[in-house]
């Protein structure tokens, strides 16, 4: 079934725990690899077909540690069947082995696939700083008007070929038009063999906009360029209330939708969220809503065996 087909089963991502969100933001942010194993089940338990997962230390540092993201995924696989999604974005300052460190330990089904350099801000307004309660905290405030996320084609052919040779499928990210563009490069070069996943992510300052009608711009751009090589499409929207906006509008029209504390802390205006199952609840209430009932795990691990991994000859 193609990415714009409105009546198959809904793909519900739950992003667990995020590398930019501060934990002094939010108690519910969960750290170490015990409450992010718990908190990743209760998002699976409450509907979310898939966890997408960041590692982060009991201080609630992000980490690289291959042996966290070991711990965090063997303590999901002993309770739950959720198909697991490592990041190789990772947080600000990793070095591209860090970014692949999780993937390459644990070899989960899918694998963030991040398509260009952008500016990436999260704290751009001092006047708006959260109070923080750690050293490591401030300083990632003070890093402020400083944040570029790092992509370039050299490094997204390594993490092609990384992805190929731990059989893992990529999941595009396009945070702006370019990044569309990027990945049809990326196939038509041989990097990436279609059809791919693509999620669209919206509300990032140095990418995208978070408004409805950013989200209707760059999925008929994606269709038009990818066309046929498109196999799913989803959207990542980040804060209250645009992360259910888009959720309602991209599972109307048939697309996937990622919730979760990674990209909004608040379930309302006035409530911030006590878990991610909090989110995800509102995720499948809105999926039965629309007509889209929610993907089982294993229905999504069928649509991946058809997803193109990363190509073997890969260009120079």
């Amino acid at each position: 079934m193609p990415a714009t087909d409105r009546y198959r089963p809904s793909v519900i991502t739950a992003a667990v725990t995020g590398g930019d969100v501060l934990p002094s933001q939010s108690s519910s942010i969960p750290r170490g690899a015990r409450q992010i194993a718990a908190d990743a089940i209760a998002a699976a338990e409450a509907g979310a077909t898939c966890v997408h997962l960041h590692a982060r230390t009991d201080d609630g540092r992000p980490s690289a540690d291959p042996g966290l993201f070991a711990e965090i995924v063997a303590g999901i696989r002993e309770r739950s069947d959720v198909v697991v999604n490592i990041t190789t974005g990772g947080a600000p300052g990793m070095s591209v082995a860090d970014r692949l460190a999780g993937m390459q330990a644990v070899r989960p089904e899918i694998a963030t696939f991040n398509l260009g350099t952008m500016n990436y801000e999260g704290f751009p307004t001092p006047g708006r700083w959260p109070a923080v309660h750690s050293d490591w905290e401030r300083e990632v405030l003070e890093q402020s008007g400083q944040g570029t996320f790092v992509n370039t084609l050299a490094m997204l052919r390594e993490f092609a070929a990384a992805a190929r040779d731990a059989g893992v499928t990529p999941e595009l990210e396009a945070y702006d038009l370019g990044h569309v563009a990027m990945a049809r490069f990326l196939i038509d070069e041989g990097t990436l063999r279609p059809p791919v996943r693509l999620q669209l992510v919206l509300g990032v300052l140095g990418g995208a906009g978070n408004d409805l009608e950013d989200l209707f711009a760059l999925r008929e751009r994606a269709l038009r360029i990818l066309g046929g090589d498109l196999a799913d499409l989803g959207v990542a929207a980040t804060g209250y209330p645009m992360q259910f906006r888009h959720a309602a509008v991209a599972l109307a029209l048939g697309m996937d939708c990622r919730v979760g504390l990674e990209d909004s802390l608040r379930v309302a205006r006035d409530r911030v969220a006590t878990s991610n199952r909090e989110l995800v609840e509102v995720a499948v209430r809105i999926a039965d809503a629309v007509g889209r009932p929610v993907a089982a795990p294993g229905e999504l691990r069928d649509r991946l065996a058809g997803v193109g991994p990363a190509q073997q000859g890969t260009a120079a």
